[in-house]
């Protein structure tokens, strides 16, 4: 763990710190780097699953499970951020504040990391080898073709992450494809002609609609996927991550970390929102149309758009996934490594330094790039299966301790400096955001059995 540092900024009823001065012009958009890799770390194929297949299945009526999460999920991060950045301890990884508040916690904290971060790699790595497989032609290589592909964008990862500017190829890969997203999709619904206001605003009101014979999972299963795929889950805490790598370290830092976020997160509420509208345009012009694998999506743009369709999706899966990849594999690496230094007494040494430690290399390599490649043999789960059983585990896994963590850890002057405490209100929000994930986490627990049925069946 850090040493705590007491800082005069540190002192009962000192001042705010000083910020650092947002850029201007061209500096402002190079500037946002953090949240944006995080916020297309997240989209992954995850949102761009849950949002067709909820718009697809009921239309607008779970559309607040997108806006709700997207708040949450913002409001958590900021937290995270908040800790990390303005801790009176001179801690850089959320981690090390859960080892203060109970010692076993980053070793919980690191087996679930491998458990579901596993899982979401072979998430990604599933989506990234489909997506290139099918804009190469989708026919080579037999059964084996997307592994083909899959070992291809393994090779990319290991050069990537071998890179020393790594995070900044990053940025503007997720810069390109935000946009390029936006682009294809904004087409789409153009081709599709229709928008349903009315039924858009009605999505806001709170409905969980009746099951539907189009729908291979439950209303409730596919609102929690959804609220746990953009909300809270485990992925949330490599901003911390994100953000040492960028060199953001201290308090000044605060304001350009909330700049960072918010334009983050915005490119990703517009891309879900696109996702929606477009299924669920198209599901009411189509009644009957279901959505039970990544194959079905393509047939849908295929009839709204027309020849470009599948071409649109499989580019917007690639750039999702490859957006997802390659980042998520150091942060996964990261918090894992962060967790078993704290927990393994011979690796203590490495606190502070986590990556200098020689099992991070193997760790990212191994479990969080190469042994995800099994997701793309023959016979392993569909894409949406995979995604929606992944989420809700990683959900179920971690979102309460999470949250929980964070609303300890910012609300009590023994960890923060005396100007971040946050304010009841914030107090307040984050305990109903607990309660909220521990309702959330009992509910997906009750469905994954059938989930497991559905998806492994």
């Amino acid at each position: 763990m850090a040493t705590d540092v007491h800082s005069m900024n540190g002192s009962s009823g000192s001042p705010k710190p000083s910020q650092l001065p947002l850029p201007r012009g061209l500096g402002l958009v190079t500037s946002v780097g953090p949240g944006l890799v995080l916020a297309m770390s997240f989209l992954g194929t995850g949102d761009l699953v849950s949002s067709s297949v909820s718009g697809a299945s009921y239309g607008y009526a779970l559309l607040w499970t997108l806006v709700l999460s997207l708040i949450a999920r913002t409001f958590i991060i900021s937290s995270i951020a908040k800790y990390t950045l303005m801790n009176r301890h001179g801690d850089t990884q959320i981690l090390d504040g859960f080892a203060r508040l109970a010692p076993v916690l980053p070793g919980i904290m690191a087996a679930v990391v491998i458990v579901a971060g596993f899982i979401t790699q072979a998430t990604f790595v599933l989506a990234a080898s489909t997506g290139l497989h099918e804009l190469t032609g989708g026919q080579w290589g037999g059964g084996w073709g997307r592994f083909f592909c899959a070992i291809i964008i393994v090779v990319l990862t290991l050069s990537l992450v071998m890179l020393r500017k790594q995070f900044v190829v990053l940025e503007y890969f997720a810069r390109f494809a935000s946009v390029a997203m936006i682009v294809a999709f904004v087409y789409a619904l153009i081709k599709i002609g229709t928008f349903d206001i009315g039924g858009f605003v009605q999505g806001l009101a709170f409905e969980i609609p009746e099951e539907q014979n189009t729908s291979a999972f439950a209303p409730i299963v596919i609102a929690s996927a959804t609220i746990g795929t953009i909300a809270g889950n485990m992925p949330n805490l490599l901003y911390s991550g994100f953000m040492r790598d960028k060199g953001w370290v201290g308090p000044k830092y605060r304001r350009l970390q909330q700049f960072d976020l918010i334009a983050g997160m915005a490119p990703l509420l517009v891309i879900n929102l696109l996702f929606w509208i477009v299924a669920a345009e198209f599901s009411a012009a189509h009644p009957g149309f279901s959505i039970a694998d990544e194959f079905d999506l393509s047939h849908m743009l295929s009839v709204a758009v027309g020849p470009a369709g599948p071409f649109l999706l499989w580019m917007c899966i690639f750039f999702a996934a490859m957006t997802s990849f390659p980042p998520q594999s150091r942060g996964f690496a990261q918090l894992a490594i962060n967790g078993i230094n704290h927990s393994v007494p011979s690796m203590r040494k490495f606190l502070g330094r986590d990556e200098e430690n020689p099992a991070f290399r193997w760790i990212q390599a191994i479990v969080f790039i190469i042994v995800p490649l099994a997701s793309t043999i023959p016979g392993a789960p569909d894409l949406i299966s995979l995604n929606i059983v992944g989420t809700a585990i990683s959900t179920v896994l971690s979102l309460p301790i999470i949250v929980v963590c964070i609303l300890l850890l910012t609300s009590r002057k023994k960890h923060m400096h005396s100007y971040a405490v946050n304010p009841k209100w914030q107090t307040a929000l984050l305990a109903l955001l607990g309660v909220i994930a521990i309702i959330i986490g009992f509910q997906i627990a009750m469905q994954i059995p059938s989930m497991f049925e559905t998806a492994f069946g």
